[in-house]
């Protein structure tokens, strides 16, 4: 059996002090046994210890007490219970204070309480005021101000208390707290101000998200959240990667910034330097040089907004949509884009601008411009315009059709257009249009109702009417006109005072360089011509038949081919010698 030390005195209600450069330790017990050759004082029942120095004061309480003083140090056990400042507590089975290095510890499991929370761990190891320690295996649970609770679980803390203020780092640490949990190496969190801090990686989720930072910001008290470097948030099938990420969690929103910042949602691409996203409703918000992508679709503007259970975009200041089913791209001041449907509505001098490689470029405007990329269509309404090399065209609305390459104009329809190269000037006016394209050039104008066409060449002037017809161009410049019906042609050559008038059921205008050089003329046909001659006399000459045939050189008639019955009388101009 183990040799009993002798008892070399005791005491009952006994006080003793232990004397410290810079502080004091004052223990009381109900009994207290001394053992001399073994340098050990034991203490039992109401065993207290009080330390005090440098203003601090801190208390320990347990049933048992063995100080060795060989050692310099002492023993606590059961039920120890350790205060210090306003409301800190620590409740364990077993503490030991030592004077080599002036700590307490802790070794087993404990139980820390203050006024905000509580934690368990173990291997506590403090100074006397226990406002510096760490713990092992910990496991806190702190209130919030809106009585929320905070779990924090980490491998290892690192405390401080200054003033009353607690600062907690945290190694290897997981948080959670109103459904979200937080996971990173190292975080540091101050109890009463409910807030965190994450410096070394952070990895976060809730039940319909999660992200990973480089480190973050967390004000529990406000639920806000604040994650910097390389964010990557994901929701079901959505991602946000930014540089910084700010989440105010009672609203449901986050607010993203970047160089820029991403929003994936499968094949569509949002990037802007600024991006908001509200998580109920499910709504991103985009400004300052927004980029949207989908395919090979491709739009910039200043400011956006998507809804993403809607799939719609809606799109403003400076808009430029790069359609390739439109061959061009379309811009104005707001967009309204219906992405599953594939249609959208456009304004703000909205138009669609196609280049070619050849340089030659066409464009359409109107007040108003609907698409439908799906039948590669586009609609505009209100000051419909279109502008194609030299031609350009107003009506009151039009379409225009990619895959036929047509534009198709209604209501007050007006062409215009001149040949730089001919130096022709033409116009058109109907009640419909028509107008096939070819490389960005007008190829063929059909026109159903009636026609009205003036085609000024120099000195010459042909004014047009009829009842349907088409106008057919190459390279730019007008070859023919054709008229179906009620055709009627007034034809007048300026430097001649020559005027030809010739109309029938159906007529064809042939055009060159030099204007006017062929006129086919069916159906009834008749040609009235008037020449002024040198002394004033007046010749006219009258032609009919069921076709005529009529040349023109210099801008005056040559030569006219009459069809199988002909009536009229002809006077020609006398030849000089």
């Amino acid at each position: 059996m183990p040799e009993v030390p002798a008892i070399d005195g005791e005491a009952w209600d006994a006080r003793f002090e232990i004397g410290r450069p810079d502080h004091r330790i004052d223990i009381t017990a109900a009994y207290v046994r001394e053992f001399a050759e073994a340098q050990q004082v034991r203490a039992r029942d109401g065993v207290e210890v009080v330390f005090r120095g440098g203003g601090h004061t801190t208390e320990l309480r347990a049933e048992r007490l063995v100080l060795e003083h060989k050692r310099d140090r002492f023993g606590l056990a059961g039920g120890v219970i350790l205060t210090a400042g306003d409301s800190l507590e620590v409740q364990a089975d077993t503490l030991v204070w030592a004077g080599e290095d002036e700590r307490l510890r802790i070794p087993g499991s404990l139980r820390v309480e203050v006024a905000w929370g509580w934690e368990r761990a173990r291997n506590l190891s403090s100074n006397f005021a226990v406002d510096s320690w760490t713990l092992e295996a910990v496991e806190g649970h702190w209130r919030s101000e809106g009585g929320k609770e905070v779990v924090i679980r980490a491998r290892r803390e690192e405390s401080w208390r200054v003033d009353g203020v607690q600062e907690i780092t945290y190694d290897s640490v997981q948080v959670q707290y109103d459904g979200i949990t937080l996971a990173g190496a190292r975080a540091t969190f101050a109890p009463e101000g409910q807030k965190l801090v994450f410096a070394s990686g952070i990895t976060g989720a809730d039940s319909l998200s999660r992200f990973t930072a480089a480190r973050a910001e967390v004000d529990i008290a406000a639920e806000q959240l604040l994650a910097r470097g390389e964010v990557d948030y994901r929701e079901d099938e959505i991602e946000l990667a930014a540089a910084e990420v700010a989440e105010d969690r009672r609203a449901g929103r986050l607010r993203a910034r970047g160089t820029p910042a991403v929003f994936v949602q499968g094949a569509r691409r949002i990037a802007a330097p600024i991006l908001g996203y509200a998580r109920a409703v499910r709504v991103l918000t985009a400004r300052e040089g927004v980029e949207f992508s989908e395919g090979q679709r491709r739009l910039q503007a200043g400011a956006l907004r998507y809804e993403r259970d809607a799939a719609v975009l809606a799109v403003w200041d400076e808009v430029d949509l790069r359609a390739p089913e439109l061959e061009g791209r379309l811009t104005g001041d707001s967009l309204y884009f219906d992405l599953d449907r594939e249609q959208g509505r456009l304004v703000g001098t909205p138009s669609l601008r196609r280049a070619g490689a050849d340089g030659d470029t066409l464009s359409l405007a109107a007040g108003v411009l609907r698409f439908e990329l799906a039948r590669r269509r586009l609609e505009g309404a209100g000051k419909f315009a279109l502008r194609a090399g030299g031609v350009a065209l107003a009506a009151a609305r039009g379409v225009y059709e990619a895959d036929s390459a047509r534009v198709l104009a209604a209501d007050g329809v007006v062409l215009h257009h001149r040949s730089a190269a001919r130096d022709y000037r033409s116009r058109l006016e109907a009640d419909s249009m028509v107008v096939a394209l070819v490389d960005n050039q007008v190829e063929q104008i059909a026109m159903p109702g009636r026609v009205f066409a003036q085609v000024d060449t120099e000195a010459r002037r042909n004014w047009i009417e009829g009842l349907g017809g088409r106008v057919f161009m190459v390279a730019g410049d007008l070859e023919r006109v054709e008229i179906d019906a009620e055709a009627d042609v007034t034809y007048r050559h300026l430097d001649q005072d020559e005027v030809n008038r010739f109309h029938g059921q159906r007529m064809t205008l042939h055009f060159d360089a030099g204007g006017l050089r062929r006129a086919l003329v069916s159906g009834n046909a008749q040609l009235v011509t008037r020449l002024q001659e040198e002394g004033g006399e007046v010749a006219v000459n009258e032609v009919g038949g069921e076709e005529l045939e009529i040349y023109f050189a210099d801008g005056s008639i040559a030569e006219v081919g009459i069809g199988p019955d002909i009536e009229g009388s002809y006077y020609p101009p006398e030849e000089e010698p």
